[in-house]
């Protein structure tokens, strides 16, 4: 983790470093591209002129002057050439020159054996020359000539060295120029996110209310924002309900340790018969199961939350099932006169022992706060993919709020936070969480006043 933070670099920079190199890139064509076009320009204009010279002068002494003329009048040729560093030469077949005019001394191509070529030639300081031969014969000797016309491309070579450097200056100030300017312009459009980071350093347990502000967001950051605000509110429920646990969980291990304080206390204040040190023990043997079986149900609620409850299913027939659910607690039921009502058919894919349980849950909170002498409805049927377990009894009707808190761990209808021997208010969320392993669905509602209804679906 910290060589990947460590090679990690800033936005602003990954994302000037790629801007840099697209500008350099694109800079670097478009000067390549101007450079190599008037280069291009510059040679067919050159060559145009070389070939047009030949042309002239071979004209010139095949119809015009005679060679012996011109031999005795070079500085007329030279005049007539105007060009400062030209080169023009007449020249027998066989390389032997007899008329030339080349002030900076450039060495002539070879004899050409066409009538009419090009060549071209580099000088040792580096200088390209662009050569044109025109064959020909004199008027006065009709003996073959050959016309050599020639043009070094010293000003055009200069002029593409200035130009070449001159673009390489203003590439580099441009893109220094660019670069700031871009430097600037990201800083800027990355204004918003320095926002929605100073604005969720804000956000501390004390201060879970705080949210980004999505309406005033760029359009690119709106699903981050809202996507972080979603997670804070995932969050904050978390909190508050950890809170809250932690809160009730405190209370229900507090009433307990308090009763067995204070009996032992009452019963070390004086001496006591062996009688009543074992109603004494007894108490608190009660109240030590009690504190066992919380300790039990808050550790198959971890472990279902993270996922390391076992559950190894199998196929069971939910009309048996209900059938021995029912048997067990027909005790219970009998002691505020309630009787049993059982419609079952189907075969379910479950846990055997968490489908027990969480049918017991149920039966037992049916059982416990239902009306005396009212039905406990046991119903299972397999309804496409899944199967449905309901169980139905008739109590006191309860408002939506009070349903939708009915499988929060510790809450109770009667007393949120009451000490009852008999009950730690994590039935109803062990039933929540058998059915998330089983990667189903519970949930409660009031069909009719004075009617609860809880419906277990499993995945068949």
């Amino acid at each position: 983790m910290i060589r990947n933070s460590q090679r990690s670099s800033s936005l602003i920079l990954r994302l000037m470093a790629s801007y840099v190199s697209v500008l350099c890139v694109l800079t670097g064509a478009l000067g390549i591209y101007f450079y190599h076009s008037v280069r291009s320009s510059q040679e067919q204009r050159i060559e145009t002129i070389v070939s047009g010279r030949a042309s002239y002068y071979a004209r010139l002494v095949s119809e015009m002057y005679p060679l012996g003329e011109l031999k005795e009048r070079p500085l007329l040729i030279a005049k007539m050439l105007g060009a400062e560093r030209d080169v023009l030469a007449f020249r027998h077949p066989s390389g032997d020159v007899m008329i030339e005019v080349n002030p900076d001394g450039i060495s002539l191509p070879p004899p050409a054996a066409a009538a009419s070529s090009t060549a071209r030639t580099v000088t040792s300081a580096g200088i390209e020359v662009y050569w044109t031969s025109v064959q020909t014969k004199a008027l006065d000797t009709n003996e073959p000539i050959e016309v050599v016309a020639g043009h070094p491309m010293t000003d055009e070579q200069a002029m593409l060295a200035t130009f070449r450097d001159r673009f390489l200056m203003a590439t580099i100030a441009g893109v220094i120029v660019a670069t700031a300017i871009a430097y600037g312009l990201l800083r800027r459009g990355l204004l918003p996110v320095r926002d929605m980071a100073t604005r969720a350093a804000e956000i501390h347990p004390g201060q879970l209310h705080v949210r980004l502000d999505v309406l005033h967001a760029p359009t690119e950051l709106r699903a981050l924002a809202g996507a972080f605000n979603a997670m804070l509110d995932r969050l904050t429920d978390g909190y508050q309900r950890l809170s809250q646990f932690s809160a009730d969980l405190a209370h229900e291990i507090r009433t307990p340790l308090g009763v067995l304080i204070g009996q032992t206390q009452v019963t070390l204040a004086q001496p006591r018969t062996v009688d009543e040190y074992k109603s004494v023990l007894e108490s608190n043997l009660e109240e030590f199961e009690h504190l066992n079986r919380l300790s039990e149900n808050m550790l198959f609620l971890a472990r279902a939350d993270e996922g390391r409850q076992p559950v190894d299913k199998v196929a069971v027939d939910m009309d048996r099932e209900l059938h021995k659910i029912a048997d067990y607690f027909e005790g219970l039921a009998l002691e505020r006169d309630m009787r049993f009502s059982i419609e079952a058919a189907g075969v379910a894919n479950v846990s055997v022992d968490l489908f027990r349980r969480a049918v017991g849950n149920l039966v037992v909170n049916a059982i416990r706060h239902g009306r005396e002498g009212t039905t406990v409805r046991l119903r299972a049927a397999s309804a496409g993919d899944k199967a449905i377990i309901e169980v139905e009894n008739e109590g006191v009707s309860l408002s939506p709020d009070q349903l939708d808190r009915l499988f929060d761990r510790f809450y109770r209808v009667d007393a949120a936070r009451s000490g009852s021997s008999s009950s730690h208010g994590l039935g109803l969320a062990i039933v929540d969480a058998i059915m998330r392993l089983h990667a189903g669905l519970a949930d409660v509602s009031c069909p009719e006043e004075g009617m609860i209804r809880f419906r277990l679906s499993f995945p068949v």
